[in-house]
């Protein structure tokens, strides 16, 4: 099963996940290397207008790349990371509702990506493709973790 079939992404985080790195030891390797070439590709191409042979092959390798969706921007690819680590989590405890004091790194992605969908705080919106794959490993837009305490910090006002 390829990557992206069983993530429905194709972007393999910077920093995997050991059991990532154990199922696919070359693709991160391949991945950052991809990113460097779009780098040089795009530093590069407007330095001259002959595109030389080299250059063409990166500029179809990356086209390529970009057409199944393969993210080059390295602040995406932290995305990923993070991604992996909430998988992680919910592969370990069953669900993706993160608490704060038992994974303080996930839960404070977890409310960022809410804050991002929402547009708050002048943050960067996600994505479509980042909505699509959260949805589908039961994100939570709403926490249910937050209205809890609420209503048990309430009982406890009002009784």
């Amino acid at each position: 099963l390829s990557f992206q079939a069983k993530y429905g992404h194709s972007n393999f985080p910077q920093n995997a996940p050991e059991e990532l790195t154990k199922q696919y030891p070359t693709l991160a390797r391949f991945c950052h290397d991809q990113r460097l070439e779009y780098k040089r590709l795009y530093n590069n191409k407007f330095r001259s207008d002959k595109m030389t042979l080299p250059v063409f092959d990166r500029d179809v390798r990356c086209r390529h790349l970009e057409e199944v969706g393969f993210e080059f921007d390295m602040s995406s690819a932290q995305w990923y990371d993070k991604y992996h680590d909430l998988l992680e989590y919910r592969n370990n405890n069953g669900h993706v509702r993160v608490k704060g004091e038992e994974n303080p790194s996930i839960y404070h992605w977890v409310c960022t990506q809410r804050r991002r969908r929402k547009g708050n705080e002048g943050r960067r919106l996600l994505s479509e493709a980042q909505i699509t794959i959260l949805d589908n490993i039961g994100f939570e837009w709403e926490s249910e973790l937050y209205d809890e305490a609420w209503q048990g910090e309430e009982k406890k006002v009002f009784g």
